[in-house]
């Protein structure tokens, strides 16, 4: 809390008025939307109907997601919304910003742009050269001890007024509990999605926890397997083999999520992937089929610029069956996953791959449903757990 907050008591009857209502309006409303979007328009709206001479504001959050450190949002009078996303690794800029001070004074950071030096932060010569009078930074503490903020900024020549200063410091705690609330979804929302996947974190938010809930559905299977890897990272060092699988994942789950797939499970070296076929399963296939050509060339483009020793190649399945798709596992603890015949049969299909020597191979059941793309036959092969013989095909590229 802000050593230099105003009592509501102390604040002028129409500001107090005016602040109510936003505050009404943050812990009311704005906490069932959905969309961060809204609620920053919504926001800035309300302020300047309220009278604050607003024409920047910008917010900051910690997350816990694997490509970024923190999220956030710029809203400019003249250009409406951009969406920050804060990089892990940017300390220095972090430390340059009014943002730093603010959380090492607990306190707002306030400044007139004709009263400070290009040099006291890294944000001064922007907002100079953008033309803004005046800048304030609220820091904003979370709940787990992490920390954020507001920015509020405006090009009035007067700057903000002692009246605009109280209402934002009367509002304060309101916008902080918003702010925290938001950002624990967007946490939630974002490790399930990082740990489980698209699908899987809508399901398990919308209530589908219990053990045993599944969902019998049909689709494309894609279980892709690294050619050698027990080898090839035997020779190296614990971080020489996270970097290549690192190198190694980020060839196959792009490809696949770009054409809505579902990456489901990380197995060793191994992925496991699903297309839903919903009512379309020549689609489902179709676009497992295009992911896995690119995954192959986003192998051997990885493998030109490896050096030896470190070059991996792939062994890629696919079939097309019915899975459940659902939480299994034991008393509290369980893994939202893909299970039945058909995975065990890609699986399979992926180590005959490897035996063969081939880089892609498909089943039947999956080559039925695109009659108009050309497979090779590689015959009937037993496979370990799998009933019936198989008849394979290896697709033209």
């Amino acid at each position: 809390m802000s050593l230099l907050r105003t009592p509501f008591e102390d604040v002028d009857r129409d500001v107090l008025a005016r602040a109510m209502a936003i505050q009404h309006w943050l812990i009311g409303e704005a906490r069932f939307l959905d969309n961060p979007d809204d609620t920053v328009n919504g926001f800035v709206s309300r302020l300047i109907e309220a009278g604050i001479p607003l024409d920047r504001m910008t917010s900051a959050i910690p997350t816990l997601y694997a490509v970024r450190q923190g999220l956030g949002r710029n809203w400019t009078r003249e250009g409406g919304i951009e969406v920050l996303e804060f990089a892990w690794g940017n300390d220095d800029l972090y430390e340059a910003s009014p943002y730093f001070e603010a959380h090492r004074t607990r306190d707002w950071v306030i400044f007139r742009l004709d009263e400070i030096d290009d040099g006291a932060y890294g944000i001064v010569p922007e907002l100079r050269a953008e033309g803004y009078t005046h800048y304030i930074c609220v820091p904003i503490f979370f709940r787990d001890g992490t920390e954020g903020g507001l920015t509020f900024a405006t090009r009035h020549p007067n700057g903000f007024s002692s009246s605009d200063l109280a209402l934002l410091r009367a509002i304060e705690d309101s916008m902080a509990i918003l702010l925290d609330l938001n950002r624990v979804w967007i946490l939630l929302r974002e490790t399930l999605r990082m740990y489980v996947g698209e699908e899987p974190q809508a399901r398990i938010l919308s209530g589908q926890v219990r053990r045993g809930d599944i969902v019998p559905m049909r689709a494309a299977i894609i279980f892709a397997d690294m050619r050698g890897f027990t080898a090839l990272s035997s020779a190296m060092t614990v971080e020489g083999t996270v970097d290549l699988l690192n190198r190694y994942f980020d060839c196959v789950v792009p490809p696949v999520e770009e054409g809505g797939g579902e990456v489901l499970k990380y197995i060793g070296d191994g992925v496991l992937a699903i297309y839903g076929a919903g009512d379309d399963d020549a689609a489902a296939c179709a676009k497992a089929l295009t992911a896995a050509k690119a995954i192959l060339e986003r192998v051997e483009a990885a493998r030109e610029e490896a050096p030896e020793g470190r070059r991996f190649d792939i062994k890629i399945a696919l079939h097309f069956g019915e899975v459940a798709y659902g939480n299994i596992g034991s008393g509290a603890r369980l893994d939202y996953t893909v299970v039945g015949s058909g995975v065990n049969l890609a699986s399979r299909l992926a180590d005959l791959a490897g035996n063969l020597g081939h880089k892609l191979l498909v089943s039947a059941d999956f080559a039925v449903h695109l009659p108009d793309c050309v497979f090779k036959s590689h015959g009937e092969h037993s496979l370990r757990g799998v009933a019936t013989p198989q008849t394979v095909f290896e697709p033209g590229l």
